[in-house]
């Protein structure tokens, strides 16, 4: 099983810890295993490249991956720090998703995560909810 563990300072995110093996499938064509790698190695190079932090401090040869920002006053530009959290808090939403439809092969353990972001992922897009969000804000659809 492939477990995420997720510590936060203040509610967001400080270090988050990927590791194990999803099991789905044999190895090159386990489905759950590519998702995770690429929701984790797209996050961490999103982070890198729109905000010039590098979060990932440890990438082991068995797949773990391991991110850690800095905390607030450590050096580094507060809006940089912002969009690296959110985009971390990103990954753990895709990451919930995808241990919601895959039980016994991704978990992820977040248990400080502010109140209604533990649980409630969607496996799909809301459209019909998002359409009348978007005419409702004034925004058009095309």
């Amino acid at each position: 099983m492939i477990e995420v563990r997720v510590r936060r300072r203040d509610g967001v995110p400080v270090k988050i810890a990927v590791e194990g093996h999803a099991g789905y499938a044999d190895p090159g064509e386990d489905i759950v295993c590519a998702g995770v790698s690429a929701i984790t190695f797209g996050t961490a190079n999103a982070v890198v490249r729109l905000t010039g932090l590098d979060p990932v401090k440890e990438m082991g040869k068995s797949g773990s991956l391991h991110f850690h920002l800095p905390a607030p006053g450590e050096g580094v530009p507060s809006d940089r720090l912002r969009d690296a959290r959110l985009l971390l808090e990103g990954m753990l939403i895709a990451l919930k998703a995808l241990a919601a439809s895959y039980p016994g092969h991704v978990a992820v353990d977040d248990p400080e995560a502010p109140e209604g972001e533990g649980g409630g992922v969607v496996d799909r897009v809301d459209r019909g909810r998002a359409s009348a969000e978007r005419r409702d804000s004034g925004i058009s659809s095309g």
